[in-house]
C-alpha cells in the first residue's frame, strides 16, 4: 500500500492540521510502525513523501 504523506502544502493548500515539525514527528511514528519512505516530492508549493507499507 502506498500513500502520500504531506509535510506542507497538502491538497487544500496546507498540511492537515499540524505545523511542519509535528508532521515530521508523525512521519517518524509511521516509520517506527513499518512504513518506508520511497520518495520525496516537491511540486510548486507542496512537499510530500511517498510512503509504503507492505501488508
Amino acid at each position: 500500500m502506498q500513500k502520500k504523506f504531506y509535510v506542507s502544502g497538502g491538497p487544500d493548500g496546507s498540511a492537515p492540521g499540524f505545523d511542519r515539525f509535528s508532521r515530521i514527528n508523525e512521519l517518524n511514528m509511521l516509520i517506527s510502525q513499518g512504513w518506508r519512505i520511497m520518495e520525496f516530492v516537491r511540486e510548486d508549493d507542496k512537499e510530500f513523501f511517498i510512503i509504503e507499507k507492505t501488508v
